[in-house]
């Protein structure tokens, strides 16, 4: 089947997924590029400009350049755009290593954030009610697909420390306050929940009271802090070095 109208009913509707409020409500988000599409699980359909595309046995649109172009997130369109169900996960106590996300609220360092947890052998994120979504395209193209190879579940961080330290997880957040230890003063630490915060807010504060320790990242005072994508990404090295 060939597309060449931007007023087709599949392609208004696979534009509107751009938007969160359609994504909630379809439970299905858009991706981009041969990258993602080899990585994705669960494809409804994919359009491109090529000729005879076939990819498993997913439906495939020949579309015309314009239409492609209106579906597509960036100037330059890939030649691919696939829509995707979204995968449901609940949390899961069970686990030994988890990523705790307060909010976080930048789009690409989200994106950073996953794929980094992936890397570093995390199983499993956790994001406060109200942080960015994942399903967000810039997220998506951070995280370099590693959004469809690890658990992501939203909730309460509140309840979710109160559960986790139930299950003997030690709880860790990041935080530059006065009762902060250094990140390498931990040596030996099991089963973990690392909370990450908000970009310019940080870990909130009654978080940082019921975590079992507040750790920092010892850096040169010129500056005032890390990027909450750097600073996840070296306290997730060092937690893995030591064997958490």
């Amino acid at each position: 089947m060939y597309i060449s109208s931007l007023s087709n009913k599949l392609v208004i509707y696979a534009n509107s997924l751009k938007e969160k409020k359609y994504r909630d409500k379809e439970n299905k988000f858009l991706i981009e590029g041969e990258h993602l599409i080899s990585m994705a699980d669960d494809i409804e359909c994919i359009f491109t400009t090529q000729k005879d595309y076939k990819y498993k046995d997913i439906p495939v649109y020949e579309v015309s350049n314009e239409v492609l172009k209106k579906l597509s997130f960036v100037q330059s369109p890939q030649g691919l755009v696939a829509i995707c169900k979204k995968k449901t996960c609940e949390i899961d106590y069970n686990q030994s290593r988890y990523l705790l996300c307060d909010n976080v609220s930048d789009p690409g360092n989200m994106g950073t954030i996953i794929r980094t947890a992936l890397a570093f052998h995390v199983d499993q994120i956790i994001l406060e009610n109200g942080s960015v979504d994942i399903y967000n395209d810039k997220v998506i193209r951070g995280s370099q697909g590693a959004i469809f190879k690890i658990s992501i579940a939203y909730g309460s961080l509140v309840d979710v420390c109160q559960h986790l330290q139930a299950s003997g997880v030690k709880v860790l957040a990041s935080t530059l306050s006065k009762r902060s230890i250094d990140l390498t003063s931990l040596k030996q630490i099991g089963r973990f929940a690392l909370i990450v915060g908000n970009e310019g807010s940080g870990v909130r504060e009654i978080l940082q009271e019921k975590a079992d320790y507040n750790i920092k990242i010892s850096h040169s005072e010129s500056i005032d802090s890390l990027n909450v994508g750097v600073a996840t990404s070296i306290m997730l090295y060092y937690l893995d070095s030591i064997g958490g």
